[in-house]
C-alpha cells in the first residue's frame, strides 16, 4: 500500500540516484565528522558539520517532497488539472506528446469514452541528454493495451500528424527537458501546425518560483520564468488563455492557437 501510494517518489528517488546516493553519503560523512570533532576535541569542526548535515537533510527531503507533490495519485496533478482547465469532454479526441514515460497519458485515456488519445513519443537523446529522465524512460511500463490509446514516433520538428488536425495537445514537462531554446520553438512550431484553427496547446512546466529555489537550490537557476514561458509561447503563435500555478512546483498554461485572421486583426488594433 506504500509502494503504491509513494510510487512516483521512488521513481523519482531511482532516476536521481547518484545525487541521492551523493547526499545520503555526505550526511554520513557529516555525522562521523561531528562524533570525531566531539571525540579529539576539535570543537570548531562540529557546528560546520552540522551545518552541512542539516541542509543536506533538507535537500533530500525537499526533492522527495515536490517528487511526492509531481508524480503521485495524491499529489498536484498536473495533467489532470490541464484536463479540466480546458474542459475536455469524454468523447473528444486529443493528442499527448510524450518522452516514452506513458502513465500520465494513459490516465488521461482513462477519463475519456469515445475520445481518443494520440500519445507521440518525441524522445531523442542528442537533445535530451538528462540521465535521469532515461532512467525515468526505461522504468516506464509498456505500452497500454487500450482502444483509446495510439502510440506513434515522432521528433521534435516532426510531428506524425496532418496540419489542423488535433483540437487538443498535452505537453507536460516536455519542453523543459529541451535544453536549447531553438528546440522548444521547433517543437511548438509544429505543435502549431497539427493543431486545430482555434485548438488548444495544454502545456505544464516548472517555472522560477519560491518553492522551486527552496526544493531544487541552485538548479532552479537553469528553469525559465513564467514570464520567459508566457513570451516563447506568444513568439511560436500562441494566445495565453488562462494559467494556473499549483503550489509553486509548476505552471499550467493553456494557450490557443493564433489564427491568421486573428493575428491580422490584432495588428489593426495596434
Amino acid at each position: 500500500m506504500i509502494q503504491r501510494r509513494f510510487r512516483g517518489t521512488f521513481q523519482y528517488i531511482y532516476a536521481h540516484w547518484p545525487a541521492f546516493l551523493l547526499a545520503y553519503g555526505g550526511m554520513i560523512a557529516a555525522l562521523l565528522l561531528i562524533a570525531v570533532g566531539i571525540e579529539q576535541g576539535w570543537l570548531a569542526l562540529v557546528p560546520l558539520a552540522a551545518a552541512a548535515a542539516i541542509l543536506l537533510g533538507y535537500g533530500v527531503a525537499a526533492a522527495a517532497w515536490s517528487a511526492h507533490q509531481l508524480y503521485d495519485a495524491e499529489g498536484l496533478l498536473p495533467h489532470q488539472v490541464l484536463f479540466d482547465m480546458a474542459n475536455i469532454k469524454p468523447g473528444d479526441s486529443l493528442a499527448y506528446l510524450d518522452f516514452g514515460l506513458r502513465e500520465r497519458a494513459a490516465e488521461i485515456a482513462s477519463r475519456l469514452t469515445k475520445g481518443k488519445v494520440t500519445v507521440i513519443d518525441v524522445y531523442n537523446p542528442q537533445l535530451t541528454p538528462s540521465r535521469p529522465l532515461y532512467r525515468r524512460r526505461m522504468r516506464a511500463p509498456s505500452s497500454v493495451r487500450d482502444p483509446r490509446l495510439d502510440w506513434l514516433n515522432g521528433s521534435v520538428d516532426l510531428l506524425p500528424m496532418p496540419d489542423n488536425s488535433v483540437p487538443a495537445l498535452f505537453l507536460c514537462e516536455v519542453l523543459s527537458e529541451l535544453r536549447q531554446q531553438g528546440d522548444r520553438k521547433a517543437l511548438l512550431k509544429e505543435v502549431r501546425r497539427i493543431l486545430k484553427p482555434g485548438g488548444c496547446a495544454l502545456i505544464a512546466e516548472p517555472s522560477q518560483s519560491q518553492t522551486n529555489w527552496l526544493t531544487r537550490g541552485p538548479a532552479a537557476a537553469g528553469i525559465p520564468t513564467v514570464q520567459e514561458w508566457r513570451d516563447l509561447l506568444s513568439e511560436c503563435g500562441f494566445s495565453l488563455v488562462k494559467e494556473r500555478e499549483l503550489s509553486g512546483l509548476i505552471h499550467c498554461m493553456q494557450a490557443t492557437k493564433i489564427r491568421p485572421a486573428d493575428r491580422g486583426q490584432l495588428r489593426f488594433d495596434l
